[in-house]
């Protein structure tokens, strides 16, 4: 995993939006984003600060290794999380009956957490988003959704979907912000939220 992969995984695993980070820097959301996709870097003095603002290491960013990493791949099954192929989404059997487990790196899972990973759509609309198809997705059942927050859901005749929550004009009310189509619904009856997502990475081993 590329340095711009673990930021984007780092900042999404926090509930981040781009423009979030940025301004703890005063830059741009283009700023940041440009860090995410690899175009460019940070000093040295803003990887400190990504570092402190993310609770990781400086060395953990720039080489994805260091001692916090290393306790992390020794914690067991209390770090892990159940297995869910997509297809048994959105109503997964019990979670205790999945073998396969999946390490958490960013976050503290629950027993309502679980793992899936993402396969896209075949829809003619869909369009690879912030999450990439084939990233491992780790959500969590019983986080109650808010502004700003990703979410797996199932949406009517659209199936599994990944989006982002977003404040309505309704205070009270959300709409979800679909990641791969950029079209917006209300939270209502035809959206089920399967789970908020705690982080997400390309690439775990089953």
């Amino acid at each position: 995993m590329m340095f711009n992969e673990r930021l984007k995984n780092l900042r999404l695993a926090k509930g981040l939006t781009l423009q979030q980070v940025g301004d703890v820097f005063g830059i741009s959301r283009a700023s940041v984003s440009s860090w995410e996709s690899g175009t460019n870097q940070p000093d040295p003095r803003k990887l400190e600060k990504l570092a402190e603002l993310f609770e990781t290491s400086v060395e953990f960013l720039v080489t994805g290794q260091s001692h916090i990493t290393s306790e992390i791949s020794t914690i067991d099954h209390s770090a892990s999380v159940p297995y869910v192929p997509w297809e048994l989404l959105p109503s997964p059997p019990k979670l205790s009956t999945q073998p396969n487990q999946i390490a958490c790196l960013y976050s503290k899972p629950t027993n309502h957490s679980f793992a899936t990973r993402y396969l896209g759509s075949s829809d003619l609309n869909w369009q690879q988003g912030t999450i990439p198809a084939g990233a491992i997705v780790i959500a969590d059942r019983s986080i109650s959704i808010s502004h700003g927050c990703h979410v797996l859901a199932s949406q009517k005749n659209h199936g599994i979907v990944i989006g982002q929550i977003l404040n309505s004009d309704v205070p009270g009310t959300y709409v979800i912000k679909f990641l791969n189509t950029k079209s917006r619904s209300k939270v209502d009856k035809s959206i089920t939220i399967i789970g908020v997502i705690l982080e997400w990475r390309i690439g775990a081993k089953l």
